[in-house]
This record gives structure tokens, C-alpha cells and sequence, in this order.
């Protein structure tokens, strides 16, 4: 048999074990399922039967005025970086 044959199947079951070692990681699957559910909650919509997030009853996700306020806030941040002059952060800790 050629060496290239045995460094190819070396390769591979290298690549199997790697590949076995991911899906037994249960991280692996949340990061699969938190995907998957985005994904199908763009495409169909939210599923009626899962509770609502953290004050996602009263905010509206849709609100133009959210996006406006952000928008202007960023193209400000890029502005007075330009300048070279940043934003001062607040020099104490957020109390806990």
C-alpha cells in the first residue's frame, strides 16, 4: 500500500474522532438548537405557546423610533471618534 493511502486514512480517522468529540458536547447541541429555533422564528413566526421574554410583553420590536434613536447614537459615536475625541466613560464602577 502507498504511503499517501495510510497518511489519508490517518487523516480521516483524525478528522472522525475530532467530529465524535463535537457532537458528544451538549454545547454543541444548544448552539445547534438556539439556531435553528432563530431561524425557524424568522421564517414562521414566534410559537405561540413558548412564554414571552423579559419585557418583551410591553416593548414593541417593531418600533421605528428604537432604531431611529440607535442609528443616531452610533453615527454620533462614529463622529466623535473621527474627531478623536471618544466618548468619556464614567470614571466609577456601576454600583452592584
Amino acid at each position: 500500500m502507498s504511503v499517501y493511502w495510510w497518511a489519508l486514512r490517518l487523516i480521516q480517522s483524525f478528522e472522525d474522532h475530532i467530529v465524535a468529540s463535537i457532537l458528544r458536547r451538549p454545547g454543541f447541541h444548544r448552539a445547534v438548537g438556539k439556531i435553528h429555533k432563530t431561524i425557524n422564528e424568522k421564517q414562521y413566526g414566534r410559537n405561540p405557546h413558548e412564554p414571552l421574554a423579559p419585557g418583551e410583553a410591553t416593548a414593541d420590536p417593531n418600533s421605528s423610533d428604537r432604531h431611529q434613536r440607535f442609528t443616531k447614537h452610533f453615527i454620533d459615536e462614529l463622529k466623535n471618534q473621527f474627531r478623536g475625541k471618544p466618548t468619556e466613560l464614567p470614571s466609577e464602577r456601576p454600583k452592584k
